[in-house]
């Protein structure tokens, strides 16, 4: 039996100090066409969007290797976006041809 907790207690600590994903937090810039967007990944695979214009929407996300898929609620579809984090910035590059890409976006938090 104390064999099985301390098992358990091992699987625990290892899971608990899994990676940290490095979209976690709020992060701001512009899209190619100059449109100021927030995006916030949050730890249970939800998102928030927002952008200058008003557009406010929610949905979800998922990281694969170099690529999130984020599907947001006012979307038909969801959309891929290979994804790269390099000092404290944020470059979300468009999978398909109609979708923005978002360069050099700031992590806010």
């Amino acid at each position: 039996m104390k064999k099985l907790l301390v098992v358990l207690v091992a699987v625990l600590i290892l899971v608990g100090c899994g990676k940290k994903s490095p979209l976690l937090g709020t992060w701001n810039g512009d899209t190619q066409d100059g449109i100021n967007t927030t995006f916030i990944f949050e730890k249970d695979g939800n998102v928030e969007y927002k952008n200058e214009y008003g557009f406010n929407s929610e949905g979800t996300y998922k990281i694969n290797k170099d690529e999130v898929t984020i599907k947001l609620d006012s979307w038909e579809k969801e959309k891929v976006y290979k994804f790269e984090v390099k000092n404290s910035k944020l470059t979300l590059t468009a999978t398909d041809k109609y979708s923005p890409s978002y360069d050099s976006m700031t992590k806010k938090d």
